[in-house]
């Protein structure tokens, strides 16, 4: 087995704006060409799968750490920036991603076991009903008194 990689150090993200935010995050960096973020810049992969997929856990706690501190910001799409911009065909880079995933599925099952998922995922259909009949409602009186004027 090789030497591990280093673990990036360890934080909390506790920051005014969500880019300072995010850019903070071990695998989150601005590429050029690029007018946002990449969510997937991670070291170059070793040759010890165990290595890598330890980095990608460590990596995995830091954007639940980012959750945790930034609880406003949850359910906002940073997952899917996050799958999106890995290369899921790059092999070499198998370790780094699977440790992260199967890292947030042990969590995902922890906080899972706290909640009945039938009943919470019924609340969240009826939020964001209700949120949308609010933007309607808003919507509706927004131009009601447009044509006041």
């Amino acid at each position: 087995m090789q030497q591990p990689q280093a673990f990036p150090p360890r934080r909390r993200y506790h920051l005014r704006s969500l880019e300072q935010q995010e850019i903070l995050l071990p695998f989150v960096r601005f590429c050029p060409g690029r007018t946002y973020p990449h969510y997937w810049q991670m070291p170059a992969p070793s040759k010890d799968y165990p290595a890598d997929s330890a980095y990608g856990r460590e990596c995995a706690a830091h954007l639940l750490q980012w959750l945790k501190d930034n609880r406003e910001y949850v359910g906002k799409g940073l997952l899917s920036r996050v799958a999106h911009d890995i290369d899921f065909d790059d092999r070499n880079g198998r370790g780094q991603w699977m440790g992260f995933f199967n890292y947030l599925e042990q969590l995902l099952l922890l906080g899972a076991d706290r909640v009945r998922i039938y009943r919470h995922v019924d609340g969240q259909h009826q939020l964001y009903l209700a949120l949308g009949q609010r933007m309607s409602v808003e919507a509706r009186f927004r131009r009601i008194r447009l044509r006041a004027r």
